[in-house]
């Protein structure tokens, strides 16, 4: 039983200084989980810290010691050596510390339910553990500093065009830290620089790194990726789809709506001439050596698993080329898109090229999917008679594929694709 539990009983027995030889361990002190509690005065008894079979004292020093308010600053489990040391953190300094009385902890009724072993006993340190276990507790009177443990930022990658400004929001925890003041540093001024406001402002072409730091000695910090670009313009259409997503127009790469536009692998955000696992990258080569968004270990590398099951933004193709304002859709926004309930959608042929034209119930706007075929290796397949269009999200039962789903002219397919192949991307505003 930890300490927190064992200090909730009611009334609390103090023994006295045993002086005796005992057995003893090193102790490291820092700071920890806050605990706080007072012992009673007229709860105090001292014994011998063996049997408790003579009682003597009281001793007013060690009543002095202990009576008042004290804070936990440590709770560490220890391994001890057969001579009564541990060698818990060898690296460090620490101080040797004898066995020197008990804590008898009793309830409403007088009865002893618990029993803690003293090993320092100050005006400004309690060091105690519990009988039998190889663990302690540092008390001390001041109260340990709440130190900042983790800072979460808004964005962790944003796509800016030069002079382009975005502010950077945080989340620090605990909500009641003593210090939750952070600074805020830019890896690369002329890329991008940041204010103490979390302001980002894109200087120039080029990538950076934004760092959100705690100001408390903690060393707890986030970062968000900068990528500064000169970004590609979409337009979008309403559907009315129950949602709220916005469809883009074209294709990620695209100068029209029957323009096929870039195809690219599942995570990467810029097209190639070749699409084979061997140049996939997040593998090492070969399907079953996965080095992100992996969740299966026997398609990890070595059993690596992430347990990432949609695209992060900075793997994402439309927030890559067209900012942070869009993304690739998630199977959910596919599936709704070819809704029966919500569209109609009819094979036809737009510009000379063939495609799906899918029609809003609602409010009778539509968009146009041209049917771009696929990426294999060094050549294009299927261009006018299927439609190959990648989501964000990996299905639950192989992370060697991702949802790609397919049209023809007779039906849709709700499909999963190699990720190393090459798809196209009909992207959507990113829903607030």
């Amino acid at each position: 039983m930890k300490a927190r539990n064992i200090l909730a009983a009611l009334l609390l027995m103090v023994t006295g200084l045993q002086t005796a030889d005992a057995q003893g361990f090193r102790v490291y002190l820092s700071d920890g989980t806050e605990l706080q509690f007072s012992l009673k005065t007229d709860s105090i008894v001292f014994d011998n810290g063996l049997n408790g079979d003579k009682v003597f004292g009281p001793f007013t020093p060690v009543n002095q010691c202990i009576v008042g308010t004290w804070y936990m600053s440590n709770y560490e489990t220890l391994t001890f050596r057969e001579d009564g040391t541990t060698n818990y953190m060898d690296d460090v300094t620490y101080e040797f510390m004898p066995y020197q009385g008990n804590i008898i902890f009793n309830n409403a009724s007088g009865m002893p339910m618990n029993i803690l072993r003293v090993y320092k006993l100050t005006d400004e340190m309690l060091v105690v553990s519990m009988l039998g276990d190889s663990s302690f507790t540092v008390l001390t009177r001041t109260k340990p500093q709440l130190l900042v443990t983790s800072i979460t930022l808004s964005e962790t990658f944003l796509v800016l065009q030069p002079d382009e400004t975005k502010r950077l929001t945080t989340t620090v925890m605990p909500e009641d830290a003593d210090n939750p003041d952070v600074k805020w540093e830019s890896s690369d001024e002329s890329v991008a620089e940041v204010n103490q406001n979390g302001r980002v402002t894109a200087n120039a072409l080029g990538t950076c790194t934004i760092t959100c730091s705690a100001t408390d000695g903690s060393g707890v910090k986030a970062e968000c990726q900068v990528s500064v670009k000169q970004l590609d313009t979409m337009e979008y259409v309403d559907l009315g789809l129950p949602s709220g997503t916005l469809w883009a127009t074209c294709n990620i790469g695209a100068s029209s709506p029957e323009d096929y536009g870039d195809y690219f692998a599942w995570g990467e955000t810029q097209p190639k001439d070749e699409y084979t696992w061997s140049n996939y990258k997040y593998c090492k080569g070969s399907y079953n050596t996965m080095t992100r968004y992996c969740f299966q270990s026997d398609y990890g590398y070595n059993g690596f698993t992430d347990t990432l099951t949609e695209l992060l933004p900075e793997d994402d193709a439309a927030t890559a080329n067209l900012g942070n304002d869009w993304q690739m859709p998630s199977i959910d926004q596919i599936m709704e898109l070819y809704n029966s309930e919500y569209t109609t959608t009819t094979w036809t042929t737009q510009n000379g090229k063939n495609g799906k034209l899918v029609t809003s119930k609602s409010n009778g706007k539509s968009i146009f999917l041209p049917a771009a075929g696929y990426r294999n290796n060094t050549s294009l397949n299927n261009t006018g008679n299927n439609g190959y269009y990648w989501s964000r999200s990996l299905p639950p039962n192989y992370s060697i594929y991702a949802y790609g789903p397919t049209f023809s002219s007779d039906n849709i397919l709700w499909a999963t694709s190699s990720r190393c192949s090459g798809y196209v991307v009909r992207p959507v505003r990113v829903l607030e």
